[in-house]
């Protein structure tokens, strides 16, 4: 922000807001600024500093017309066309014009949107009004009428530096010290949260015993939770899922625990010129692991893990499911540093360029969308996407670029289902005493993961029927006959899934196959 705008703190905040942009607009006489926040009192700061010798007049949906400063009523104008009608009639050379909630008043207000473009057709024709209108709200409403007359600005999250200045300011305020490691935690993970939401935090961590320690990074968690919760948009998954519950898959597990160490790390990892990770692709067969990664992932980068529904976006008017769409990425960018996890991919996107109209059509642009977030996207949110078959999915999605890098899962081989089957008897505190694991893998060709575990369950049920102390290999056994023939079935239904390995070696070099 530029100098003379607000406090010490006012400085930092307006590094939000573009505000040499903002001043350039104002001197090119731009008539309407369109401020997309919900911390009006940094607006504010921003509009107070940029006026200089202007008079700033307000009108909000609340009060009506007020004295920008103090908020208190100045006329019995209360309602927005009234206060126009206002305006109209005064002189108004060297003023700003702030007028709030405009997303709530203008749409079906066709008077209010009339008036307000009388104003602008004032402000850019009459030489003797120069004048800037604000438009103040915490989303954008462009009318069609008022659209080539807007510019739009949306207020960014604070950077990391403004967010150590929070924590700094406020641990001198209220007499506490912080460890460095506490801070770098903290930062990290209130990155995407505004100004208010971090205060509030701090606030609320020192409540509870008067210093803010590690422990407090877990109600940054909580207020993310929060944020996705009202948007209704995304789910926020439970991820108790570690890497050491899957089994085999070594290379895929090798790559994240390196990226894992980039997000960690990821402010001096930028310093040194690495690129925030973008997130991969999983394709393969049903039940062998693609979702479990998908949850061990956030675990293992301890992140939150958001599960993007892409059929649940589509809305009901035109226009509808692109805005979901918009918002469902904002939300994630919002709560960044986090895990994205978009599951069965193919499903939301197939069919694409097939010619077809109607619904494709806009499931296209919302593939576009997506295409453009990944390929442009600079907030630290890993995106993880599972398919099972990619085939029905456009090329572009597979470019380098968008992923760093796919991986194909086939059926577990035959060390893997060893480590599958340890797995899942460990899990459930199964003595495995007398069991031949080596046995049981060599038994269980051609099973899923998912069948394994099914496998496990199955024997641990049946010997609690039958009256068993514990469960042994004749149960395990018996459990594997009973699974072979569902397992069987599934091996077939899934065989034209196995040209996609060659499909994947061949499109791109840097593939990586994580079995067999």
């Amino acid at each position: 922000m530029g100098e003379g705008v607000g406090s010490h703190s006012g400085r930092a905040s307006g590094r939000s807001w573009n505000v040499e942009a903002l001043r350039s607009c104002i001197e090119s006489y731009y008539p309407i600024l369109y401020l997309v926040t919900f911390e009006e009192e940094e607006c504010d700061n921003v509009i107070r500093g940029l006026a200089g010798d202007r008079k700033v007049i307000e009108w909000n949906l609340a009060v009506g017309c007020v004295d920008f400063d103090s908020k208190r009523s100045q006329t019995q104008y209360l309602d927005l066309p009234s206060a126009l009608s206002n305006f109209l009639d005064q002189d108004l050379d060297n003023h700003f014009i702030v007028i709030r909630d405009a997303h709530a008043v203008l749409p079906n207000n066709p008077a209010a949107v009339s008036r307000l473009r009388a104003l602008v057709r004032r402000i850019v024709h009459d030489d003797g009004t120069v004048a800037t209108v604000f438009l103040v709200s915490s989303k954008a409403y462009v009318a069609p009428e008022l659209e080539p007359f807007i510019t739009v600005f949306d207020q960014a999250p604070p950077e990391e530096p403004d967010i150590k200045e929070l924590i700094e300011d406020h641990a001198r305020a209220y007499g506490y010290d912080i460890e460095d490691e506490v801070s770098y935690r903290l930062r990290d993970a209130c990155r995407g949260l505004s100004r208010y939401e971090i205060g509030r935090l701090l606030n609320r961590g020192y409540q509870r015993d008067g210093t803010i320690r590690g422990d407090d990074v877990d109600l940054v968690l909580d207020e993310k939770k929060q944020i996705v919760r009202k948007s209704g948009m995304l789910e926020m998954v439970s991820a108790k899922a570690e890497m050491g519950d899957i089994g085999g898959l070594d290379g895929l597990k090798e790559w994240l625990a390196q990226k894992a160490k980039v997000m960690a790390r990821l402010p001096d990892a930028k310093k040194r010129g690495i690129e925030t990770p973008k997130g991969m692709m999983i394709v393969g067969m049903p039940g062998c692991g693609k979702s479990l990664t998908a949850k061990a992932t956030s675990a293992l980068f301890r992140l939150p893990l958001l599960r993007l529904d892409v059929g649940a976006l589509m809305g009901r008017y035109v226009g509808d499911s692109e805005a979901n769409m918009r918002r469902a990425l904002h939300v994630a960018d919002t709560v960044s540093p986090c895990v994205l996890w978009v599951d069965e991919i193919e499903k939301a996107f197939a069919g694409i360029g097939g010619g077809n109209s109607g619904g494709s059509e806009v499931t296209s642009r919302l593939f576009g969308h997506f295409l453009t977030w990944m390929q442009e996207k600079t907030k630290p949110v890993f995106v993880v996407a599972t398919a099972n078959d990619i085939s029905v999915l456009p090329p572009e999605l597979l470019r380098k670029g968008r992923f760093d890098e796919t991986f194909y899962v086939d059926f577990p081989g035959e060390r893997e289902r060893r480590a599958i089957l340890g797995v899942h008897l460990r899990s459930r505190k199964m003595n495995d005493s007398g069991i031949d694991l080596a046995r049981l893998a060599s038994e269980t060709d051609g099973f899923s993961g998912a069948d394994l575990e099914g496998v496990v369950k199955d024997s641990l049920e049946q010997a609690f029927v039958d009256g068993k102390p514990k469960t042994e290999m004749n149960d395990l056994l018996n459990a594997i006959d009973g699974n072979r023939k569902r397992a069987g079935v599934m091996k077939d239904s899934v065989k034209g899934l196995l040209t996609l390995k060659e499909y994947l070696v061949n499109a791109s070099s840097s593939t990586a196959l994580s079995r067999r």
